[in-house]
């Protein structure tokens, strides 16, 4: 979704100095907005923009047009080189703010920028959202209720691709362990019923957090730019014994991103592969890791149709990430 840092021209209006080499839209302003007062959302909702421009007018009106309007949305761009900050930043609605950044550090670290805003405005329940989704305007009050219902505190809804809406692009997911490990998007399967049921890996398109869960488990690791960080998280909540659940009576859609390029594109198999080195070495040790990302590589690498180019970029992916240093999660 996301391509490498880049520095870019930073907008001089309607910003003013704030941490973590951020430009946030100042609260006084009438068309950036202000967050309403503390405690009055429901969802504190977190959205990561690069390049997103394109269908980001419709994910603000499907927020817009939700009949449970006690929401608050955090947007951070990543020094976006098309106009999606401005997008943002005319929108007349107190309860979307800005964070503008002067640079692109990354999925992970400006959404956690965004969670930690979301929590200083009072938020308890915070929901990182993918731009390029569509929702229902009853997706929020749905949400809600699967929420309360499960008791939930770590919590996904069914993700369907918009292109295919009969095709799920998420509907639960799982670990593949052993020989090989990988995250699994689980296929949707209408006969399994529409009830709350706990899985191991939750997709970062959208994923609902409480308060309590991120005061314990830290925030994401900013370690990985983009990809991987939600297998990641999902492994450390396993390990603190937190459970996750699969909503799949609540839905949306989801366009999916060419930001990075494309799947074969050598921004993503750079992004890609890396990331998965840093994760198995993080989660199975320096071996263990190792026996993980060759055994991906030469999977990958030997995928038919795979170029020779592909394939060497696959590998030097890999090697860079089994010896990238990794960071302390961040912790509130």
């Amino acid at each position: 979704m996301f391509a490498p840092p880049a520095r870019s021209a930073r907008p001089a209006a309607m910003v003013e100095h704030a941490p973590a080499a951020a430009r946030v839209a100042a609260p006084g302003e009438a068309r950036a907005g202000a967050i309403p007062d503390r405690d009055t959302a429901v969802f504190d909702l977190v959205t990561v923009l690069y390049r997103s421009a394109e269908g980001l007018e419709r994910f603000l009106a499907g927020l817009r047009a939700q009949d449970l309007p006690a929401w608050r949305l955090h947007v951070v761009d990543n020094a976006s080189p098309d106009n999606s900050a401005e997008i943002v930043a005319r929108q007349a609605d107190p309860r979307i703010r800005l964070i503008r950044n002067a640079r692109n550090l990354g999925f992970a670290r400006a959404a956690n920028q965004g969670l930690r805003a979301g929590l200083a405005a009072g938020g308890d329940c915070m929901v990182l959202i993918n731009n390029d989704t569509m929702l229902a305007p009853d997706f929020l009050r749905r949400l809600r209720a699967a929420r309360d219902a499960a008791g939930a505190e770590v919590f996904a809804p069914r993700v369907m691709q918009e292109h295919d809406p009969a095709t799920a692009w998420y509907a639960g997911g799982h670990f593949q362990r052993g020989w090989l490990f990988r995250n699994v998007h689980e296929a949707w399967d209408p006969a399994a019923g529409e009830a709350p049921r706990q899985v191991e890996f939750a997709s970062g398109c959208c994923l609902g957090l409480s308060r309590r869960v991120l005061e314990q488990v830290g925030l994401l690791d900013e370690s990985f730019f983009v990809y991987w960080k939600d297998a990641d998280f999902c492994l450390r909540l396993e390990q603190a014994g937190i459970p996750v659940w699969y909503m799949p009576a609540v839905s949306l859609l989801h366009a999916g991103s060419a930001s990075a390029g494309g799947e074969w594109s050598p921004t993503h198999l750079w992004l890609y592969y890396s990331s998965y080195a840093q994760c198995v070495r993080k989660h199975f040790g320096g071996y263990g890791g190792l026996r993980q990302a060759v055994r991906m590589a030469r999977l990958e690498g030997g995928r038919a149709g795979c170029a020779p180019a592909d394939r060497l970029r696959i590998w030097r992916a890999v090697l860079a990430g089994l010896v990238r240093p990794l960071r302390p999660v961040p912790r509130l």
